[in-house]
């Protein structure tokens, strides 16, 4: 009980007389509240290591209750004309209330709306589920305090953000979300400190306002904008929320930098099995998508779908925000479809892609607070624009866009570290062990070899179409797709070079029309009379491309891509899926096909026929 009044009731109380009012006395009351959150005692210890603040804030209230009644009493026979209510120190004490909101009814509905959301909460106080949540929803919040209304204040909020999904994507970690916690925690407080100062009916310097609407800090008001609120509500909200659960990130960063051989292990006390698993090797580790089948199922259908859904993501955000910057997310597809490399090398690759995704948002979130500066020194915003960098109105849904394009690539390199997982700590099982296929499972073998079959035989035509049509537009580029097209039309069949080669030429191809379309050298070519605009035209690159040249170079790389990986990305594939604990959605298809080996033997059947012309000594039978 001492300590639901201690740790629940008095912050609370001294939360909200802080906010009633702007003055020095609510202030006392904030550093009050601040304190007791920073330092609330770790489990196990005794809760009067607070008593020195409790008797501080008994001895305040009153020396804070006294003179207000004085002050009252002789008002009321004063009356109005006293010129003390006028005076600035009575404002600045609290004793004439300078209401932060007008409305005494809105401020009437925000406290009631508080107290009944903190009344909820307590009710829940003693449930083991309210630190769990407050685990989960603490990265949002956090990010939220960081984009809400962009400025130098909230830029640590965001950096921490991006710097923890970074550790968490690489070490599939949970507690990389809440890297830097511990300054971070203290940073809020003084931030809130800082803001609740600058709320004080004071007139502040000139120079002081400068440096305070530099750093972006602001006044609350009734006509405050929504960003303000949603960043001052916020900031309280993740700094009660991390001060929560504050002793239980103390006690996972000592369970896991624990050693295996530790006795004292024994006496810790087991509240953290949601975050906290060990291995079969024993191994602990805190990823949570290695606990139960809801988390597994969607590892498996995620690594199965997701990553094709990352990449049409990643083209869609750099068509949709053409930029050098956008650029390199379409050379990292490029070079996904040109080499298809490893699950292993695929991790790495996908790390270095999240933190330029992350690195690009922070430039983003840099440029936007920092844009009334330069728009001083630059009116021209073509340059930013063509580097990727935007000045919105509301940078906040930007960012959050491009955090959750980060997102998705983090998800997928965590995907990734738990099929591993699934395998290095399988039961030696697989999906097919001692299953045979039933007899209503022939049709959906013979459904899976006739469209294995048709794909194959069609994708030949097909791939003579696209490089016909590309063929046939002036240009030297589009000579060398002529001379790629006689030779498929001449060899029955293509070696894999003479694929690569094209996919390099399509890729270059496509690289150059996406440069060409940016405003600002599109802008620089249009004038006439240059060596450059002969030589684009001469290449045939002078032509606007439209959104169906894009489509072409497209296709047709990704039909070369399939024609050289595609054996080795199903055999990967379904080595792995084989072991998984469970199959992904719509795998008992393609199940049956690899139980009758048919998918297997329709591609290895075409790379014996192309062994077999490059090397008639060589072949493979089927």
């Amino acid at each position: 009980m001492r300590n639901f009044l201690g740790g629940f009731v008095l912050p609370l109380l001294l939360l909200t007389a802080a906010l009633l009012n702007w003055s020095l006395i609510s202030l006392v009351d904030l550093l009050a509240f601040l304190i007791i959150q920073f330092s609330a005692p770790k489990t196990g210890f005794h809760f009067r290591r607070q008593s020195g603040v409790q008797w501080f804030i008994i001895f305040f209230s009153l020396l804070a209750i006294l003179p207000q009644v004085i002050f009252y009493i002789i008002w009321a026979v004063e009356g109005d004309e006293w010129s003390v209510i006028d005076s600035w120190w009575a404002q600045l004490l609290g004793y004439v209330r300078v209401q932060p909101l007008r409305s005494p009814s809105a401020i009437s509905f925000l406290v009631v709306q508080l107290l009944t959301a903190l009344v909820a909460l307590l009710e829940i106080c003693g449930s083991t589920h309210l630190g769990v949540a407050c685990c989960l929803l603490l990265p949002a919040i956090q990010l939220v305090v960081g984009i809400s209304r962009p400025s130098w204040a909230s830029l640590p909020y965001f950096i921490c953000s991006c710097v923890g999904l970074v550790d968490w994507s690489l070490t599939s970690n949970f507690l990389g979300l809440f890297r830097w916690w511990r300054p971070l925690l203290l940073y809020a407080g003084f931030n809130i400190a800082l803001l609740y100062v600058y709320q004080l009916p004071i007139v502040f310097p000139k120079i002081l306002q400068m440096v305070a609407d530099f750093i972006g800090f602001y006044k609350m008001s009734s006509i405050s904008e929504w960003t303000e609120i949603c960043s001052g509500l916020s900031l309280l909200v993740f700094y009660y929320m991390l001060s929560f659960v504050k002793c239980d990130l103390e006690e996972m960063d000592v369970i896991m930098s624990m050693r295996e051989s530790n006795l004292t292990e024994h006496l810790l006390p087991s509240r953290h099995s949601f975050f906290i698993r060990e291995s079969r090797s024993g191994v602990r580790h805190t990823n949570v998508l290695l606990r139960g089948s809801v988390f597994r199922t969607f590892s498996i259908n995620f690594f199965t779908y997701g990553f094709p859904v990352s990449l049409l993501a990643l083209s869609f955000w750099s068509f949709h925000f053409a930029s050098l910057c956008a650029f390199g997310l379409l050379a990292y597809v490029g070079y996904i479809l040109y080499a298809f490399p490893s699950l292993f090398h695929l991790h790495r690759l996908n790390g270095l892609l999240l933190v330029f995704i992350l690195l690009w948002a922070a430039s983003t979130y840099v440029f936007n607070v920092a844009f009334a500066f330069l728009n001083k020194k630059s009116r021209d915003m073509e340059i930013w624009e063509t580097v990727g960098l935007w000045h919105y109105p509301i940078p906040g849904f930007f960012l959050l866009a491009q955090f959750c394009l980060g997102i998705l690539v983090a998800v997928g390199n965590l995907v990734n570290n738990s099929v591993f997982l699934y395998l290095s700590d399988a039961d030696g099982q697989s999906l097919n062990d001692d299953r045979t296929v039933e007899e209503k499972e022939e049709t959906k073998v013979l459904i899976v070899a006739t469209i294995a079959w048709g794909l194959r035989k069609s994708s030949r035509a097909i791939t003579l179409a696209l490089i016909f049509l590309l063929a046939m537009k002036p240009g030297f580029i589009h000579a060398i797709y002529m001379v790629i097209f006689l030779v498929y039309l001449l060899k029955h069949t293509v070696s894999r070079e003479v694929r690569q080669s094209l996919i390099i030429l399509c890729e270059v191809h496509f690289a150059l029309l996406y440069i060409l379309q940016l405003n600002l050298i599109s802008n620089v070519l249009e004038q006439k009379g240059s060596f450059t605009m002969e030589v684009l035209s001469q290449l045939g690159l002078l032509d606007h491309a439209s959104p169906w040249d894009f489509l072409e170079i497209a296709v047709l790389t990704c039909f070369c891509a399939v024609h050289n990986h595609g054996f080795e990305l199903l055999f990967s594939f379904s080595a792995i899926v084989q072991h998984t604990p469970c199959p992904p959605f719509g795998f008992s298809i393609l199940r049956a096909g690899l139980n009758k080996s048919v998918l297997l033997s329709v591609y290895t059947s075409s790379i014996a026929g192309e062994c077999q012309s490059d090397n008639p000594s060589h072949g493979i039978s089927v």
